[in-house]
């Protein structure tokens, strides 16, 4: 299966820029958004993850309201990506193990901020669209994804 040109920069950039900003709607009706540092697993490229606590104010806003909005760029803007889906939260031991292994090394801060390992929850996108906006060249792609 080939996979769409957004959809592949998305994988590139999440390799180089390690963060992303996940927008929620929040309880009070409004987006909420942070940084956070998601991963693509490998073979699943219709899913992006990241993890956080069971208590968060993101775990509670996506469990009432499924939609989210992650943004991504390059340091230069050259190439800003926007991705669209559905989150769940999920406590399953086997996924934790493979998305932290993915990202383990970028949570330094996580950990200091949320040391209690037993709270610890993924929370996995299931990608809707991919765009890809390359600002200096005026161009937009953009790949709906598949379930």
């Amino acid at each position: 299966m080939k996979i769409p040109e957004p959809i592949e920069e998305l994988r590139t950039l999440l390799d180089t820029a390690k963060v992303g900003f996940l927008t929620t709607i929040g309880t009070d009706g409004y987006p909420h958004g942070r940084w956070m540092t998601p991963t693509m697993l490998p073979g699943e490229p219709r899913f992006l993850y990241c993890v956080s606590m069971a208590v968060s104010r993101k775990a509670m806003e996506i469990q009432k309201d499924q939609k989210v909005f992650w943004s991504f760029q390059t340091a230069t803007l050259g190439k800003v990506i926007a991705a669209r889906g559905s989150a769940v939260v999920l406590d399953n031991p086997q996924l934790k193990a493979q998305v932290l292994e993915s990202i383990g090394p970028n949570l330094a801060n996580f950990w200091r901020i949320n040391p209690d390992a037993k709270q610890l929850i993924v929370i996995e996108t299931a990608l809707e669209r991919v765009s890809l906006y390359r600002p200096a060249e005026g161009t937009v792609s953009q790949a709906e994804v598949q379930a």
